[in-house]
Protein backbone atom coordinates (compact mmCIF):
# COMPACT_ATOMS: atom_id res chain seq x y z
CA UNK A 1 0.00 0.00 0.00
CA UNK A 2 1.32 3.41 -0.91
CA UNK A 3 1.86 6.16 1.66
CA UNK A 4 -1.06 8.03 0.09
CA UNK A 5 -3.36 5.07 0.68
CA UNK A 6 -2.21 4.70 4.29
CA UNK A 7 -2.79 8.42 5.00
CA UNK A 8 -6.25 8.60 3.42
CA UNK A 9 -9.30 9.13 5.63
CA UNK A 10 -11.32 6.00 6.37
CA UNK A 11 -13.86 5.45 3.60
CA UNK A 12 -12.06 7.68 1.11
CA UNK A 13 -11.22 6.01 -2.15
CA UNK A 14 -7.55 6.39 -2.92
CA UNK A 15 -6.63 5.95 -6.57
CA UNK A 16 -4.38 3.07 -7.53
CA UNK A 17 -0.93 4.30 -8.56
CA UNK A 18 0.90 2.51 -11.36
CA UNK A 19 4.52 3.21 -12.25
CA UNK A 20 5.41 2.65 -15.90
CA UNK A 21 8.99 1.37 -15.90
CA UNK A 22 11.06 0.54 -18.98
CA UNK A 23 14.10 1.33 -21.02
CA UNK A 24 14.25 4.48 -23.15
CA UNK A 25 12.15 4.23 -26.33
CA UNK A 26 10.33 1.09 -25.17
CA UNK A 27 6.95 2.74 -25.74
CA UNK A 28 6.21 3.89 -22.17
CA UNK A 29 4.93 7.33 -23.14
CA UNK A 30 2.87 5.97 -26.03
CA UNK A 31 1.29 3.49 -23.63
CA UNK A 32 0.84 6.24 -21.03
CA UNK A 33 -0.95 8.45 -23.57
CA UNK A 34 -3.13 5.56 -24.78
CA UNK A 35 -4.17 4.70 -21.22
CA UNK A 36 -4.77 8.25 -20.03
CA UNK A 37 -6.21 9.81 -23.19
CA UNK A 38 -3.48 12.48 -23.08
CA UNK A 39 -4.70 13.86 -19.76
CA UNK A 40 -1.14 14.25 -18.55
CA UNK A 41 0.12 16.53 -15.83
CA UNK A 42 3.73 17.45 -16.55
CA UNK A 43 6.31 18.69 -14.06
CA UNK A 44 9.93 18.23 -13.06
CA UNK A 45 11.35 16.06 -10.33
CA UNK A 46 13.02 18.24 -7.71
CA UNK A 47 16.69 18.92 -8.33
CA UNK A 48 17.04 17.57 -11.86
CA UNK A 49 15.63 18.35 -15.27
CA UNK A 50 13.80 15.09 -15.80
CA UNK A 51 10.18 15.48 -16.83
CA UNK A 52 7.47 13.85 -14.72
CA UNK A 53 4.15 12.82 -16.21
CA UNK A 54 1.13 11.66 -14.27
CA UNK A 55 -2.24 10.99 -15.80
CA UNK A 56 -5.61 9.77 -14.60
CA UNK A 57 -7.45 6.79 -15.98
CA UNK A 58 -10.69 5.02 -15.15
CA UNK A 59 -10.55 1.28 -14.46
CA UNK A 60 -14.05 -0.16 -14.17
CA UNK A 61 -15.24 2.87 -12.22
CA UNK A 62 -12.15 3.16 -10.04
CA UNK A 63 -9.78 6.08 -10.49
CA UNK A 64 -6.14 5.27 -11.10
CA UNK A 65 -2.98 7.30 -11.68
CA UNK A 66 -0.32 6.29 -14.20
CA UNK A 67 3.19 7.61 -13.59
CA UNK A 68 5.37 7.74 -16.70
CA UNK A 69 8.86 7.31 -15.26
CA UNK A 70 12.09 8.21 -17.09
CA UNK A 71 13.63 5.47 -19.20
CA UNK A 72 16.14 3.24 -17.45
CA UNK A 73 18.04 0.05 -18.19
CA UNK A 74 18.52 -0.93 -14.55
CA UNK A 75 17.46 -0.03 -11.02
CA UNK A 76 21.13 0.22 -10.05
CA UNK A 77 21.19 3.97 -10.49
CA UNK A 78 24.07 5.36 -12.53
CA UNK A 79 22.47 8.34 -14.30
CA UNK A 80 20.19 11.00 -12.78
CA UNK A 81 17.25 9.50 -14.71
CA UNK A 82 17.88 6.06 -13.19
CA UNK A 83 18.25 7.59 -9.73
CA UNK A 84 14.86 9.28 -10.07
CA UNK A 85 13.20 5.99 -11.04
CA UNK A 86 14.67 4.20 -8.03
CA UNK A 87 13.78 7.06 -5.67
CA UNK A 88 10.17 7.16 -6.92
CA UNK A 89 9.83 3.38 -6.54
CA UNK A 90 11.21 3.65 -3.01
CA UNK A 91 8.81 6.50 -2.12
CA UNK A 92 11.68 8.96 -1.60
CA UNK A 93 10.46 11.80 -3.83
CA UNK A 94 8.39 14.49 -2.12
CA UNK A 95 4.78 14.67 -3.27
CA UNK A 96 5.11 11.47 -5.33
CA UNK A 97 3.85 8.47 -3.34
CA UNK A 98 5.42 5.15 -4.27
CA UNK A 99 3.41 3.22 -6.87
CA UNK A 100 1.06 0.47 -5.69
CA UNK A 101 2.01 -1.66 -8.71
CA UNK A 102 4.53 -1.57 -11.54
CA UNK A 103 3.92 -1.91 -15.26
CA UNK A 104 7.12 -3.04 -16.94
CA UNK A 105 7.22 -1.86 -20.55
CA UNK A 106 9.49 -3.68 -23.01
CA UNK A 107 9.88 -3.39 -26.79
CA UNK A 108 9.16 -6.74 -28.48
CA UNK A 109 11.94 -6.09 -31.01
CA UNK A 110 14.60 -5.73 -28.32
CA UNK A 111 13.16 -7.73 -25.43
CA UNK A 112 16.52 -9.19 -24.42
CA UNK A 113 17.78 -5.68 -23.66
CA UNK A 114 15.05 -5.28 -21.05
CA UNK A 115 15.63 -8.51 -19.14
CA UNK A 116 18.01 -6.98 -16.56
CA UNK A 117 15.40 -4.35 -15.70
CA UNK A 118 12.65 -6.99 -15.64
CA UNK A 119 14.68 -8.95 -13.08
CA UNK A 120 15.37 -5.81 -11.02
CA UNK A 121 11.67 -4.96 -10.84
CA UNK A 122 10.49 -8.51 -10.12
CA UNK A 123 12.84 -8.69 -7.12
CA UNK A 124 10.86 -5.90 -5.44
CA UNK A 125 7.90 -6.77 -3.25
CA UNK A 126 5.43 -4.90 -5.46
CA UNK A 127 2.85 -6.37 -7.85
CA UNK A 128 4.20 -6.17 -11.41
CA UNK A 129 3.10 -7.06 -14.92
CA UNK A 130 4.98 -6.96 -18.21
CA UNK A 131 3.60 -5.09 -21.21
CA UNK A 132 5.35 -6.03 -24.44
CA UNK A 133 4.98 -3.18 -26.92
CA UNK A 134 5.47 -2.97 -30.68
CA UNK A 135 4.40 -6.56 -31.29
CA UNK A 136 3.24 -5.43 -34.73
CA UNK A 137 6.79 -4.34 -35.62
CA UNK A 138 8.17 -7.68 -34.47
CA UNK A 139 5.67 -9.49 -36.71
CA UNK A 140 6.54 -7.21 -39.65
CA UNK A 141 10.17 -8.28 -39.23
CA UNK A 142 9.14 -11.93 -39.31
CA UNK A 143 9.53 -12.48 -35.58
CA UNK A 144 7.20 -14.13 -33.12
CA UNK A 145 6.86 -14.09 -29.37
CA UNK A 146 4.98 -16.63 -27.26
CA UNK A 147 3.47 -14.35 -24.62
CA UNK A 148 1.87 -17.23 -22.68
CA UNK A 149 5.23 -18.98 -22.42
CA UNK A 150 6.92 -15.74 -21.34
CA UNK A 151 4.23 -15.25 -18.68
CA UNK A 152 4.76 -18.79 -17.39
CA UNK A 153 8.53 -18.32 -17.30
CA UNK A 154 8.39 -14.98 -15.44
CA UNK A 155 5.49 -15.82 -13.15
CA UNK A 156 3.76 -12.47 -13.75
CA UNK A 157 1.02 -11.36 -16.15
CA UNK A 158 2.23 -10.49 -19.66
CA UNK A 159 0.22 -8.47 -22.19
CA UNK A 160 1.14 -7.62 -25.78
CA UNK A 161 0.07 -4.19 -27.04
CA UNK A 162 0.33 -1.84 -29.97
CA UNK A 163 -0.20 1.39 -28.06
CA UNK A 164 -0.73 3.80 -30.94
CA UNK A 165 -3.40 1.51 -32.44
CA UNK A 166 -5.05 0.56 -29.15
CA UNK A 167 -4.46 -3.16 -29.65
CA UNK A 168 -4.29 -5.06 -26.36
CA UNK A 169 -5.37 -2.07 -24.27
CA UNK A 170 -8.72 -3.60 -23.22
CA UNK A 171 -6.93 -6.64 -21.79
CA UNK A 172 -4.37 -4.38 -20.09
CA UNK A 173 -7.07 -2.17 -18.55
CA UNK A 174 -8.85 -5.26 -17.18
CA UNK A 175 -5.56 -6.45 -15.71
CA UNK A 176 -4.78 -3.04 -14.18
CA UNK A 177 -8.16 -3.00 -12.40
CA UNK A 178 -7.01 -5.74 -9.99
CA UNK A 179 -3.25 -5.63 -9.31
CA UNK A 180 -3.73 -7.42 -5.98
CA UNK A 181 -4.66 -10.54 -7.96
CA UNK A 182 -1.56 -10.55 -10.17
CA UNK A 183 0.57 -13.64 -9.90
CA UNK A 184 4.08 -13.16 -8.55
CA UNK A 185 7.26 -15.05 -9.33
CA UNK A 186 7.58 -18.03 -6.96
CA UNK A 187 11.28 -17.26 -6.63
CA UNK A 188 12.39 -13.77 -7.59
CA UNK A 189 14.80 -13.79 -10.56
Amino acid sequence: MSAAAAAAPVGAEVPLRFGLVGSPNAGKTTLFNALTGLRARVGNYPGVTVERREGALDLDGRRAIAIDLPGTYSLDAISPDEAIVTRVLDGEVAEVPAPDALVLVADACSLERSLLLVGDVLRRDVPACLVVTMIDELAARGGTLDLARLEAALGVPVVGVVGHRGLGLDRLRALLAAPHSWSRPPVPP
